[in-house]
């Protein structure tokens, strides 16, 4: 018996009475959905969905088995998080206290007092919570790195507010797209934390890094003896999702033989394991990401046109950092924040011509590399002893030539203005040479003294050098060409 309600927790009741399970699921069913499994194997392909579970240690009308314990033991190296309460009619000092050792939440002997198995349940449940809320916590507290989408431009805007929905939603699939480091993981785990779903799980599964023998096993999990070497049942990054959100990194590396498996998942909701053809379904909400073209892919034959829209239902198109650089001094400013809370510098600010630099940086790797080049900042600077980052301090491919610091690019257009001057100058001297000439009739000795140039080479001086130094200017002036010819000629 299994009945399935997504809206109340699952108790899971391993027992090899089927009316003692039958029994005790119509007296749980109205504050639980109550799984039933009459044997060991039941049990396996049952108690992944369980968020508690209460198994008989003896499972046969034998006083030496004690399959419960073993099945105990399993998962609970499996599923480290559920509950597992053991129940037996034998009032047995050693097998309450091995089961205690092997990590069940209570042992209780049958006949069962009810209220007091609803109390053991609650209390159960409101402990696991504690036990995943403080494991989340240290997680974080170790790694001191707030999950936030750092900025102020138009663009970051209009993310959060298609991450707010889509958290709010919880159902709808995701596709987050973008190069490589503008934080499609951050984006990700936005939608985890402030979504109904911020108490289950956030699984990542790092999709490029799986083998191609190895990839099915590691998305859907395996059965025991489903191939060679697998000595023992294993749950898919997907199953472990179950009732949290499962973030498919980098989708287009999906094996084009493995995307109609993952398009039933999606579609229909359940998933096969290696070595079993028996449905497990799961309520899980995926979100996938790529920095990939997917319609170029598609084009190719190397992604499944269905899939794609299957996974686009709502798309986040996360920016390159130089569409919105307005943002660069508030992510500074939020990376050295982190870099002081981890305890690893105590700067807290950079000079004008760093800042100046790292704004004019294009940021290939984006917002990534922008953290990764201030994590080396802040190494070179202490090694300097600068209380400050300054500009030495950034790494050289910031201000390299093609985004150098604004002071050398300042200096670079005085010289440029200075070189256009000195042009304009020369342009007017050639019309004043051409108007004494055209007035003298093309004499030049006589358009010379018009000039006021007493030296009678002077002209012809003053000619040569502006046509060495800005040669195409005497395309305009042909009166002038014409009256001093190029000696090359």
């Amino acid at each position: 018996m299994a009945i399935q309600n997504r809206h109340l927790k699952k108790i899971l009741i391993v027992d090899d009475e089927k009316g003692f399970c039958d029994s005790l699921g119509r007296a749980l069913e109205d504050e639980y959905a109550v799984l039933s499994a009459y044997s060991s194997d039941d049990a396996r392909r049952l108690f992944w969905q369980a968020d508690v579970a209460l198994i008989d240690v003896r499972l046969a009308n034998d006083p030496t088995n004690e399959e419960g314990l073993e099945l105990l033991s399993e998962f609970r190296e499996l599923k480290p998080f559920l509950p597992i309460i053991m129940a037996t009619r034998y009032g047995d000092i050693r097998i309450a206290v091995e089961a205690i050792k092997k990590g069940a939440i209570d042992f209780l002997t049958k006949p069962l007092d009810l209220p007091k198995l609803k109390t053991t349940i609650r209390n159960s449940l409101e402990h696991i919570n504690l036990r995943r809320t403080v494991s989340s916590l240290t997680i974080e507290a170790q790694r001191l790195k707030p999950i936030e989408l750092v900025g102020r431009s138009d663009r970051i805007g209009q993310i959060r507010t298609i991450i707010d929905h889509v958290a709010k939603d919880g159902r709808a699939t995701v596709l987050i797209t973008g190069e490589s480091g503008t934080g499609k993981e951050v984006a990700a785990k936005l939608i985890h934390r402030k979504g109904w779903r911020s108490r289950e799980s956030f699984i990542r599964a790092p999709l490029n890094t799986f083998s191609v023998s190895t990839f099915e096993s590691e998305l859907f999990g395996h059965e025991k003896g489903a191939f060679t070497g697998a000595d023992k049942q294993k749950l898919g990054y997907i199953e472990q999702a179950d009732r949290g959100i499962i973030f498919f990194d980098d989708i287009d590396t999906v094996p084009n033989e493995l995307q109609a498996k993952l398009l039933t998942f999606l579609q229909e909701r359940y998933i096969c394991r290696m070595g079993s053809t028996k449905p497990i379904y799961l309520d899980a909400q995926s979100i996938s990401s790529t920095n990939k073209n997917l319609r170029k892919l598609i084009e190719e034959g190397k992604f499944r046109e269905d899939l794609y829209y299957r996974i686009r239902v709502v798309e986040i198109e996360m920016p390159p950092l130089r569409e919105h650089p307005e943002d660069i001094p508030l992510l500074v400013e939020h990376f050295l924040k982190v870099l002081r809370n981890q305890g690893r510098t105590k700067i807290d600010k950079i000079s004008i011509e760093a800042m100046t630099a790292i704004k004019s940086y294009s940021w290939p790797g984006n917002v990534r590399e922008l953290e990764n080049s201030l994590e080396s900042a802040i190494i070179h600077a202490g090694i300097k002893g600068h209380l400050h980052i300054e500009l030495e301090d950034v790494p050289h491919d910031v201000w390299s030539y093609d985004a150098r610091p604004h002071k050398e690019l300042k200096e670079e257009k005085l010289l440029k203005d200075r070189v256009d001057l000195e042009e304009g100058v020369a342009r007017v001297e050639l019309e004043y040479i051409e108007r004494a000439l055209k007035k003298t009739g093309g004499r030049k000795d006589e358009a010379r003294k018009t000039l006021g140039l007493n030296d009678r080479f002077a002209l012809r001086r003053k000619i040569e050098g502006i046509r060495k130094k800005y040669p195409r200017l005497f395309d305009e002036f042909e009166s002038i060409a014409k009256s001093f010819p190029s000696k090359s000629r």
